[in-house]
């Protein structure tokens, strides 16, 4: 008998998202367009026009952020924890950036600590609220005031 036969089929690899990798890139997005949503705060900018091949997304939870009191009083945000909030909140993005996400944008996901506990269909029903209204262009303070 043939190794090869013996081995179980993988499935194709899903499509893969653009990441951001530098602190640069995370830093010019805090400059953009932010929704605070109870398990995360998404943060978008549009990029430069020239640069659009699709949107990159950075992940991001801070151990503050999915911190519990332990017995010698200190709060601590166990590695185990924030990935699991990492890993919750891209597979939210991933189910939902295709339809909803600008294709020029750059967005950073900041987990709070409601990623670990909240239901997953209300997390993917605040990530599409969520790019709807970072994906929306800026008012002009002439649309807030307008001259009578």
């Amino acid at each position: 008998m043939d190794a090869r036969r013996c081995r179980p089929r993988l499935k194709p690899a899903p499509e893969a998202m653009e990441t951001l990798k530098t602190r640069a890139d995370f830093q010019r997005v805090r400059k953009g367009r932010k929704w605070v949503a109870p398990a995360f705060i998404l943060q978008g900018l549009a990029r430069v026009s020239g640069e659009a091949n699709g949107p990159r997304f950075g992940f991001t939870v801070p151990s503050k952020s999915v911190a519990k009191d332990s017995a010698e009083g200190k709060r601590r945000g166990k590695a185990v924890d924030r990935n699991r909030a990492r890993r919750r909140l891209k597979e939210a993005v991933r189910l939902t950036h295709i339809p909803h996400a600008e294709t020029d944008f750059d967005y950073v996901i900041i987990g709070r600590a409601a990623a670990l506990t909240r239901n997953f269909a209300d997390l993917l029903a605040d990530m599409r609220l969520a790019f709807h209204k970072v994906g929306q262009p800026t008012r002009s303070d002439k649309d807030r005031n307008p001259v009578l």
